[in-house]
């Protein structure tokens, strides 16, 4: 062996090792990013190759993705998730399967069990606020996964961006050459989405199906069909690019090659077994959907049921109400229909009591019992003289006797002078006088009075002597 080739077999080991020791390390969402940036940029420059900017047309339910360019091209399409920016969220579309084809979900769902298994929570986290580049994050760290490297953002609504894989045999890549592995590393460096250079660079190379040999991890030597590349790293950042002579031949880098298809297609047998995972979940989540849309609607009803009755119930209150309430009016009309018909029939039995007849009623018309009122606060006392008829003066039941003439006229004239002090009573009483003993027999109705006689026997008799009395006596008349 000549000294080339056994340089060449020590680095060539010195590679294996060092890729060893990158698969090794734990894996982060930036590690699967690393992975796949400079591959994925390469697929993405092919895509624009083939569709030159034509209109698009998606069909999961087929499912396909057509380019309307001159050769018609249809790609497969697999739905990783969707960005909303109203709802401000990335939900990835397992998260409620059986919406979509197994086929269309198959590659969501393998990202998300390799998240698991390197327990990365971006990866395993049904629904993720918007962060500035989450969705072409999640996308690359999907597509180093998956082994499925074009993806396409396609307009779902206002706001609303759908994520897709895209596969098919138009995409096929050319073997691998420097020139196009250096152009494509340049062109990926520049967007600032790699971060570990060292890692991005070995597993581009691995991917392309190329040779590389690692010195140090200060420089690699990255060997193709068309020659090689010696790439100087500085901190682990690529920080220059230039050629170098070859490091093997023609069939490593067939055998090489053929690995890397065997991983695309072991990626590939991996998502068709997840297609049959995919669909026993749908079925799961869209029986715990109708049971859960069952029990919505049976708690819809109850509640229609306990509002209706509730409704039932208060109709019927209305209408006892309005019952009770024209029941109340009608009593009220009738009373008072009774009191107007009662008003005529007091002021008939007013109009035909007695003239001169003093009565409570007159005094305290409106009072139920008057005789418990105390005297009104502008009441004044007052005078009544009374005085007393004599049992032998009492007129009997016997036949009338013509009176003297003289007698006839004192009495009339003490009746007067009686009458004179009862207008002289202040205002606000009731003086009531109880007649004088006549001096001699009383007077019977017809007989004509002497009334100057009268006078002149009233003024030789003593007048009877006044007497104040309480209010009680002056309001009973006593």
């Amino acid at each position: 062996m000549s000294e080339i080739q056994a340089l060449t077999a020590a680095k060539r080991c010195g590679s294996t090792a060092r890729v060893a020791s990158l698969d090794r390390m734990t894996t982060t969402l930036q590690d699967l990013i690393d992975d796949s940036i400079f591959i994925s940029t390469e697929y993405q420059a092919r895509l624009a190759e083939i569709s030159g900017g034509a209109e698009w047309t998606v069909d999961f339910s087929a499912p396909s993705f057509t380019l309307q360019s001159d050769a018609s091209v249809s790609l497969t399409p697999y739905l990783l998730g969707t960005e909303s920016e109203n709802r401000g969220s990335w939900i990835w579309s397992w998260q409620e399967l059986g919406h979509f084809p197994d086929r269309v979900v198959s590659a969501a769902i393998q990202a998300r069990e390799g998240g698991a298994k390197h327990s990365i929570s971006e990866l395993t986290t049904d629904e993720l606020p918007l962060d500035s580049g989450l969705a072409r994050k999640l996308t690359l760290a999907s597509k180093a996964l998956t082994g499925i490297y074009a993806h396409y953002p396609v307009t779902a609504g206002a706001g609303v961006h759908a994520w897709i894989l895209l596969d098919g045999s138009q995409l096929e890549l050319e073997a691998p050459t420097v020139n196009r592995m250096g152009q494509v590393m340049a062109q990926a460096l520049q967007t600032g989405t790699a971060v570990n250079h060292l890692r991005a660079v070995d597993s581009y190379a691995k991917l392309r199906g190329a040779h590389i040999a690692w010195d140090t991890e200060a420089t690699a030597v990255i060997t193709a069909s068309d020659g090689a590349l010696r790439l100087w790293f500085d901190n682990g950042k690529i920080s220059g690019i230039e050629a170098a002579e070859p490091q093997t031949g023609v069939d490593e880098l067939a055998r090489l090659a053929q690995n890397a298809r065997d991983l695309r297609e072991q990626l590939a047998a991996e998502r068709q077994g997840i297609e049959a995972v995919a669909a026993q979940e749908a079925a799961t989540q869209v029986a715990a959907r109708e049971e859960a849309a069952r029990l919505a609607a049976e708690e819809a009803a109850r509640e229609d049921e306990a509002e209706a009755l509730a409704a039932e119930q208060a109709a019927i209150e209305a209408r006892e109400a309005d019952i009770t309430a024209a029941e109340e009016r009608a009593a009220a009309e009738a009373a008072e229909a009774e009191r107007r018909e009662q008003e005529p029939a007091e002021e008939t039995a007013r109009e035909e009591e007695v003239e001169g007849t003093i009565t409570t009623d007159r005094v305290y018309p409106n009072a139920e019992q008057p005789y418990d009122r105390e005297p009104a606060e502008d009441a004044r006392p007052g005078r009544v003289t009374t005085s007393a008829i004599a049992d032998e003066d009492i007129v009997r039941d016997e036949p009338a006797q013509a009176e003297e003439p003289a007698a006839t006229s004192n009495a009339a004239k003490q009746v007067i002078e009686e009458a004179e002090q009862t207008e002289q009573a202040p205002a606000g009483y009731e003086q009531v006088d109880e007649p004088a003993r006549p001096a001699s027999e009383i007077r019977l109705a017809g007989q004509a009075p002497d009334l100057e006689a009268e006078r002149a026997e009233a003024a030789t008799k003593p007048k009877p002597k006044e007497e104040k009395k309480g209010f009680f006596s002056r309001f009973f008349g006593l």
